[in-house]
């Protein structure tokens, strides 16, 4: 083929024509006309299609479209589409000062599919498209542009049929399989009206094209008529079912196919925007639906490429807005995808939900610790809001075999496990990390069987009087005891049910068991000591929570005094409800119990407006109380305390020398295992017996 010929071939309106060689991707320059000079100068230079590529994308395309473009222009992923059709065109836009140019790669093959060596890459300015109009060259229907359909049929005379019956009011392209006609759906899913479908296509078929569809948030927006000679009901209900929008028998009826795609398009026009819904109305960025389409396609043609995926979340957001208001949470939201687009401004971002951002790299940027140190840094410093905290999941070389959702997941775990630590801000996701949610998902899972065989079981650990030495009550512990006699420690069942919130219903569960107990004690006449139970933050603020506990204790009809309730400190200042249902758990007659005092916000505020029965120290203050400057605090914690006619137990004690600090300042209750350690029932009724029996444990 001649250089005229090509240029014969594609048309005056492209101002710059390349060839290039595919076995060693160098570049020959067919034409330039000097409107696309960036370009022009790098094809100028003895360099490779991938190199000047690249280079231009990063230095002349629209943010936006980069990550896009890269995937289109991909050479090996060209070749394989060239296979397919003879061409294609990309369109895309470059920034030229203000502003913004929309522009058009054409690609062709030079010889048949199979042998062909060369490729010729065409450039203009879709500008040219306008002038062409003006001009009456273009012939375009007067009353405006055709919609664009996409016809999958392999049989040659129904697919004529087709084309001669639609094409004088549509733009029609077609493929011949379901293979080919699937991905001339991903390249033109913005600009499609419809796809008509023979349900009996080859390579993918008609139940396979369908299930694709529906597995991308994108593609099936796009109202899809399934067209088959098969006439039975349980086909077009199963057509229907995987996301058909319409079903059209053999044979055809031209004016039914004429009314069935108006209709069909007219309602998907008036009801939704593939453009409205792929970004944030808010920050600009992508939705997260548009993400995990946009990062299959990238992930698809680029499978040697070695890919990360950040997830960024904002700490406290609610509590943000509750303090500065919506706009200024609005503002910080808009701040920081500002920062990631400069940041990681190759990166395909997202926003997700209310406060937390997705972002899809390339190998080419480091993820290294003086990076994201750097990030975090600038962001807090110049933040609308001061003192924030964002944290930072990381899964750092991607597994592509795995679903975006699953790598978001991933990602997402790495930044919870430092949500709470207020040393580290971000963490990488590692196989320990799966193994993790895998045991996690378990103890979720089990958690009804455990409760409906009753594999909960109760422990107390006694109080002790620090004059006395007896047992003057217990604290009421769950553990967890599977059926083969194996132990799962709270630590790793309690925080998981407090976020899932069935934290609840175990609550609840430990109350009754307690309840029981007492009741036993009370019919035995024995000695009936007060049991606290732990009332959890997600329990206080259940709705009904004070009558379901008052109930309770009316079924047993024992004292409402021998199971008071303990309140974390951090809970106790979690706003005015939970101080509401405490003041009504009082009421009730419930004694209640500050419970972890000086092991988070020891908040003055906490112990002022209810009136707690007892104040326990947490184990934290303790293990130093030793100390001189811990000694001094804790002693005046006790004095406070007595002055508001709370009595002091000190949690966690384990040495002599803790108790002798403890005694001579005038703490009133011990509990740890300088005396005991949790116990079963029956071993802390014993425990208690011999209290009793003897002067001193």
């Amino acid at each position: 083929m001649l250089i005229t010929d090509i240029i014969n071939f594609l048309g005056n309106e492209f101002s710059s024509i390349y060839c290039v060689n595919r076995q060693d991707q160098y570049i020959q320059i067919y034409r330039h006309l000097n409107e696309n000079t960036e370009l022009d100068e790098l094809m100028n230079e003895k360099k490779t299609y991938e190199t000047v590529i690249q280079k231009y994308i990063e230095t002349n395309v629209f943010e936006e479209d980069r990550n896009k473009m890269l995937v289109a222009t991909d050479f090996n992923n060209i070749c394989k589409q060239l296979q397919l059709v003879s061409q294609f065109t990309i369109h895309y836009r470059i920034k030229n000062g203000n502003d913004i140019l929309r522009y058009r790669m054409k690609c062709a093959r030079i010889g048949n599919a199979d042998t062909f060596e060369k490729i010729v890459f065409a450039f203009a300015s879709e500008d040219s498209d306008i002038r062409l109009d003006e001009l009456g060259i273009m012939n375009l229907s007067s009353t405006g542009e055709k919609r664009k359909i996409l016809i999958v049929e392999n049989d040659v005379s129904n697919l004529k049929f087709l084309i001669s019956l639609l094409e004088d009011r549509y733009e029609i392209i077609t493929a011949c399989d379901g293979k080919i006609g699937l991905r001339l759906l991903e390249e033109n899913h913005k600009d499609l009206a419809l796809v008509l479908i023979n349900f009996q296509i080859p390579v993918l078929s008609g139940f396979d094209f369908l299930r694709k569809v529906q597995e991308d948030t994108f593609l099936s927006l796009i109202p899809i008529i399934v067209m088959t000679a098969n006439d039975t009901p349980k086909t077009e209900v199963i057509c229907l079912n995987l996301g058909a929008t319409d079903y059209i028998r053999k044979p055809y009826n031209a004016e039914l196919i004429r009314k069935r795609l108006e209709n069909v398009i007219k309602l998907r026009e008036s009801s939704v925007s593939l453009r409205e819904i792929e970004k944030d109305s808010l920050t600009g960025l992508y939705t997260e639906q548009a993400f995990f389409h946009y990062s299959r396609r990238i992930m698809q043609f680029k499978p040697d490429k070695k890919m990360h995926v950040i997830v960024g979340r904002i700490k406290d957001f609610d509590l943000i807005i509750s303090i500065y208001g919506r706009k200024k949470a609005n503002e910080l939201l808009c701040y920081m995808a500002s920062v990631y687009n400069t940041k990681f401004k190759y990166g395909l971002l997202a926003k997700k939900g209310k406060a937390s951002f997705l972002c899809l790299l390339s190998d080419d940027c480091e993820l290294d610790h003086q990076r994201m140190d750097n990030v975090i840094k600038e962001f807090v410093e110049n933040a609308p809001v001061k003192g924030i905290k964002i944290k930072y999941g990381i899964y750092k070389n991607i597994d592509k075999n795995l679903s975006i959702t699953t790598i978001c997941d991933y990602a997402s775990m790495a930044a919870e496990t430092v949500m709470e630590d207020y040393n580290r801000d971000y963490a990488y996701y590692t196989d320990e990390l799966a193994q993790k949610r895998l045991y996690n998902q378990m103890i979720e899972n089990d958690f009804t069987d455990a409760l409906k065989n009753k594999e909960f079981i109760i422990y107390y650990q006694p109080k002790i009087d620090v004059v006395t030495e007896k047992v003057i009550g217990a604290e009421a512990l769950v553990r967890w005891q599977r059926t083969d006699g194996s132990m799962i420690s709270p630590e790793n069942f309690i925080p998981i049910y407090e976020k899932n919130g069935q934290i609840q219903k175990l609550d609840a569960y430990v109350f009754r068991q307690v309840c029981r107990l007492q009741k036993r004690i009370l019919d035995e006449s024995k000695k009936l000591l007060s049991v606290s139970v732990n009332l959890s933050r997600s329990s206080i603020l259940c709705e009904g929570v004070v009558e379901q506990y008052t109930e309770i204790v009316r079924e047993y009809d024992i004292p409402v005094t021998c199971v008071p309730l303990e309140i974390t400190e951090s809970a106790s200042v979690y706003g005015q409800k939970v101080v509401t249902v405490a003041e009504r758990l009082l009421q009730a007659g419930f004694k209640l119990h500050i419970d972890d005092f000086g092991s988070g916000y020891s908040s003055m505020e906490s112990i002022s407006r209810l009136p707690f029965s007892v104040l326990k120290i947490d184990k934290c203050l303790i293990d130093h109380v030793c100390e001189t400057r811990v000694k001094i605090l804790v002693d005046h914690i006790i004095k406070l305390s007595k002055a508001l006619n709370m009595r002091v137990l000190a949690e966690g004690v384990e040495t002599t020398e803790q108790l002798d600090v403890l005694r001579k300042i005038k703490c009133d209750e011990i509990q740890g295992f300088y005396y005991a350690r949790p116990m079963p029932e029956a071993q802390f009724i014993e425990y208690v017996r011999k209290s009793d029996n003897h002067k001193k444990l």
